[in-house]
């Protein structure tokens, strides 16, 4: 499978995936969708990719205007893939592609302040882990913690991909916005409830940077 980017300035740019079948990216049917609706909170939007695979949301962000973009991926093989295709085409944006445990990581990078809060999130868990969406379950509650001030603006929306059979029930720290249901997943559109004031957990990050990277992607 070729994966390219399909809007704005890196457009046509191939993308690297690893071999095998190890990642969902969206298609560039829905790519387009997502984006013409979502255009005006593009231009000079801080992004975070959150389960990033190997960029896809977050360099057509860049591509359409972003002003800066955090990449979150735990799998260290797609992980690979993500630093080579940020630092080739991206090398000049401020970036993080960061390695971590997103099951309780801060979502804020040591010495990557100029990336957050963060206004626009894509997150995109594997299908098989969106059960722990629940409030009081391991994603439901990193939710929260991305709806920290530190973490997001107050007008902050976060695109939430599902498998099309997963009904969302919502979170404490974001309210659905709209749903839309597109191919065999469903969409959901968040906007952030009044922050919550709630001490974050924070770790020790990976030292691998990619060559793009101006600062190092370490947790405060």
């Amino acid at each position: 499978m070729t994966l390219r980017i399909i809007g704005g300035e890196y457009r046509r740019r191939i993308l690297k995936i690893p071999h095998g079948d190890t990642t969902r990216p969206y298609t560039d049917r829905v790519r387009q969708i997502v984006f013409d609706r979502i255009a005006p909170l593009v231009p000079n939007a801080r992004v975070a990719d959150i389960f990033s695979g190997v960029g896809t949301m977050g360099m057509e962000s860049l591509s359409r205007g972003a002003e800066s973009c955090v990449f979150i991926e735990g799998d260290p093989a797609i992980h690979k893939s993500l630093t080579e295709n940020v630092a080739t085409i991206a090398p000049d944006k401020p970036t993080v592609c960061w390695k971590t445990n997103i099951h309780r990581t801060s979502f804020c990078p040591k010495g990557a302040d100029e990336c957050f809060p963060y206004t626009l999130l894509f997150f995109d868990p594997p299908y098989d882990q969106c059960p722990l969406l629940a409030p009081r379950d391991i994603l439901g509650k990193a939710l929260i913690r991305l709806a920290k001030p530190r973490a997001t603006s107050d007008d902050a929306t976060m695109i939430l991909r599902t498998p099309e059979h997963f009904e969302f029930s919502g979170s404490d720290a974001w309210h659905i916005d709209d749903c839309w249901r597109k191919s065999t997943m469903n969409l959901w559109v968040l906007k952030k409830r009044p922050a919550v004031d709630e001490p974050a957990v924070d770790e020790p990050a990976v030292t691998e940077k990619p060559a793009n990277v101006s600062q190092d992607a370490a947790a405060e």
